[in-house]
């Protein structure tokens, strides 16, 4: 609960910086108190250890969310949720789990159509993403912190669409409770016409209608950016799916996280090229000679804006707020990778620069003021000629913060 209050004092002083301005109209996300739901159906397909049959079968979990809010400020509202999770396994019965949670929405575009939120909060139930097996209701209360985004977008003065993804991260619970996320897709009912906000917000002041050549959807910087530096960081999880006949230990839960500082160069406005460093760690439950190990690498990255390629002297993003201080731009890439560290042979780090890895990969960028990136994509490492790729699985996430140097033209 103290993670959950801290944030909103943050969200709430962010409220404080009087940056943007817009026009006159609000949508309802800005005025009105809601109730929201949501249904996320998920089938994956896994080995099932308590059938103890192979090859993998479905496991299914369907999500159910709803949602009160209301708004406290033009940009800010708060709201409590419950969520239910039903997990089935084939030839098994379902297994149902609760959450209850409060939440803290922040908006950065409120006017007309289309908003784009941050949310988080605290959430707490007897879902246990846990262990090796899917994940399962439990004895025990578990404690997580969300966060994620959200796109909201009005289809009528009262009914709005919804859709984003929010990551789980434990705070409190079983010693084995990994993070968990959730994609969703749903609807928002807006009511209560006459209700007010009992906040004014100091963050939205609003100022005369923009000159029309300012209101298009797509936004085109006046400025060039040359040089790029920042870091990201990855987290994975690997566990084993082949347990012998008449096991009893437990089964290899393996994890690793990088931290990758990055230089970075801009050959046009629509281009980029890198160099990167990358420090690995790994831990394991299994390996009692060795339960943990560290490595080294380097690599380059090429990233395209793929709004930017038929002016490739201007840098194009979508608006965000009519002035643009926040834009988001889709990306498209690839980065190749050579390490001294391989996680199917910890052991030998550090010993040699064998293994080699490549990367394609798809994300967003987020802007503030055309300096400071937010950066996410995701992509499958895939292995180069017969060595071994170093990350355990496909669907590398990757994270990170990134600072621009510009200049006039």
């Amino acid at each position: 609960m103290k993670v959950f209050i801290s944030q909103l004092f943050v969200i709430i002083f962010l409220q404080s910086i009087p940056n943007f301005s817009m026009a006159q109209r609000l949508s309802e996300w800005a005025e009105k108190p809601s109730i929201g739901f949501y249904y996320t159906p998920l089938k994956i397909n896994r080995y099932s250890y308590s059938s103890g049959i192979q090859p993998a079968e479905n496991y299914i979990e369907n999500t159910t969310n709803i949602m009160a809010s209301f708004p406290i400020t033009a940009k800010l509202r708060l709201g409590a949720q419950f969520i239910s999770v039903a997990n089935k396994v084939i030839r098994e019965p379902v297994d149902r789990s609760y959450l209850l949670g409060a939440t803290v929405q922040y908006n950065l575009r409120v006017q007309k159509r289309l908003g784009v939120y941050l949310e988080s909060g605290y959430t707490f139930g007897n879902l246990c993403p846990c262990g090796n097996n899917e994940s399962y209701s439990s004895d025990t209360v578990n404690h997580f912190l969300p966060f994620g985004f959200g796109f909201d977008f009005r289809v009528t003065s009262n009914l709005h669409l919804k859709a984003g993804f929010i990551n789980y991260q434990p705070l409190k619970g079983q010693s084995d409770i990994y993070n968990w996320t959730q994609p969703f897709i749903g609807v928002n009912y807006y009511l209560f016409k006459g209700y007010k906000t009992p906040f004014k917000s100091r963050f939205i002041k609003k100022s005369e209608p923009l000159p029309k050549d300012e209101r298009y959807f797509f936004w085109e910087d006046d400025r060039q950016r040359k040089w790029n530096i920042g870091f990201t960081t990855s987290g994975l999880t690997a566990i084993q799916n082949n347990p012998t006949v008449g096991q009893t230990a437990p089964l290899l839960k393996y994890r690793e996280f990088t931290i990758v500082p990055r230089l970075n160069y801009w050959l046009n406005q629509s281009v980029l090229i890198g160099v990167q460093g990358t420090y690995y760690h790994y831990e394991n439950n299994f390996d009692l000679v060795d339960p943990n190990s560290r490595g080294f690498g380097g690599g380059m990255q090429v990233r395209f804006y793929p709004l930017s390629f038929k002016n490739s002297d201007k840098f194009r993003a979508v608006r965000i707020g009519k002035r643009a201080n926040w834009n988001i731009s889709p990306v498209v890439g690839a980065e190749l990778h050579v390490a001294n560290f391989s996680w199917l042979d910890p052991q030998s780090a550090g010993e040699k620069w064998q293994y080699f890895d490549f990367q394609p990969f798809a994300g967003f960028v987020l802007s503030y003021k055309q300096l400071f990136n937010l950066v996410w994509n995701i992509g499958p490492t895939i292995a180069i000629g017969n060595n071994n790729a170093t990350s355990p699985v496909n669907g590398v996430r990757i994270f990170g913060l990134e600072y621009n140097f510009l200049k006039k033209k």
